[in-house]
């Protein structure tokens, strides 16, 4: 995924600048953020089928709760299937669940693969509208406190999703019809969503630009979960790092020192499980500690369920809904923060 650092940092201010882009409050509502579902057809070329009933569970579950739903892009893959295509395979089931939800309480936000809803109807809508039924970026404010959050799908100044777009969408296409032999043979696939997997240039330059604008960013796209601009191996290390200080100040407390030392143990286990998988990537600042302005989502193809982001009662945290359904809980917080006191280190 390469990309185009000066069109990425035209194309995030613009949208940033505008007074056009929708504006939802924080205060007061809930609201559950998914993104790159890649509807398909429920064929080989699939990626997504495998998680249908898990994206149900957890649709129903924000549904009840009365979190309002963020479609993030690329929900739809139109640069392999047609949308008749789509409807035909989950009408009755994802298009019909964010139906419930109420055309008042989904907003779709359009990503690279489904750029089309510029043009199109929207299926997941109750009431059949003809003008454009998605928007290229949401902002977030919390009462007065001002607007501190952008939403986009994240696709902006990418070499293959923004600028040649047109010509990644055919390859892709011809792709379809050997997909499921490439799945068979173990040469495509999806991992299992790791707890936070930080990442190269893309994520680097978007965080970049958000800390020089003093805004948190949230995205999609990169099918990378991430939680507040650091690796979860970093967040490991922080914790390990902290519970050693609370020791070494604390020398006569056995209690304290025993429960710190069976938490390091454990959280060293973890961290070993990222070093094997290759998950000690460097991070997204180059100079001290990250500032927390940068979030993705993640997506709906691991191999192992789903990730979101809630955003709820001053709170931002990062999901995961597990495929398994015998697991308990199916559901888990991987990560979470005081909304407020993120945005409060920003510039």
């Amino acid at each position: 995924m390469s990309q185009d650092i000066e069109l990425t940092n035209q194309r995030l201010g613009e949208l940033w600048e505008s007074t056009e882009i929708p504006v939802l409050e924080i205060r007061g509502n809930k609201h559950i953020i998914f993104s790159d579902v890649h509807l398909g057809n429920g064929g080989g070329a699939d990626d997504f089928h495998a998680n249908e009933n898990t994206f149900l569970t957890a649709l129903d579950y924000y549904k009840e709760k009365g979190y309002k739903l963020i479609l993030l892009g690329d929900i739809e893959e139109f640069w392999q299937f047609k949308l008749s295509e789509i409807v035909g395979k989950y009408d009755g089931s994802i298009c019909e669940k964010i139906r419930s939800f109420g055309d008042d309480k989904v907003y779709r936000v359009y990503g690279n693969h489904d750029l089309d809803w510029c043009r199109l109807i929207d299926p997941t809508k109750n009431t059949i509208l003809e003008d454009t039924c998605a928007v290229e970026a949401l902002k977030m404010k919390c009462g007065s406190d001002g607007t501190k959050i952008m939403l986009v799908h994240g696709h902006q100044g990418s070499t293959e999703s923004d600028k040649d777009s047109w010509s990644s969408r055919f390859w892709v296409r011809v792709f379809r019809k050997v997909e499921p032999f490439a799945k068979k043979i173990g040469f495509t696939r999806h991992p299992s969503a790791t707890k936070s997997r930080l990442a190269k240039d893309y994520e680097k330059i978007v965080y970049s630009w958000a800390k020089n604008n003093g805004v948190t960013i949230i995205c999609g796209h990169s099918h990378r979960a991430i939680f507040s601009s650091k690796s979860y191996a970093e967040r490991l290390k922080e914790r390990i790092a902290k519970l050693q200080k609370e020791i070494l100040e604390n020398r006569t407390n056995k209690a304290l020192i025993g429960r710190n030392r069976k938490e390091i143990k454990k959280l060293k286990e973890e961290y070993l499980k990222e070093k094997r998988r290759k998950l000690l990537i460097k991070s997204t600042e180059t100079e001290g500690d990250p500032l927390p302005c940068y979030f993705n989502s993640g997506c709906a193809l691991y191999s192992d369920g789903i990730t979101g982001i809630e955003i709820a009662d001053d709170e931002i945290k990062l999901a995961k809904w597990h495929r398994d359904p015998t697991l308990t809980p199916r559901y888990e917080i991987y990560e979470k923060e005081n909304l407020s006191a993120l945005i409060s280190q920003l510039p």
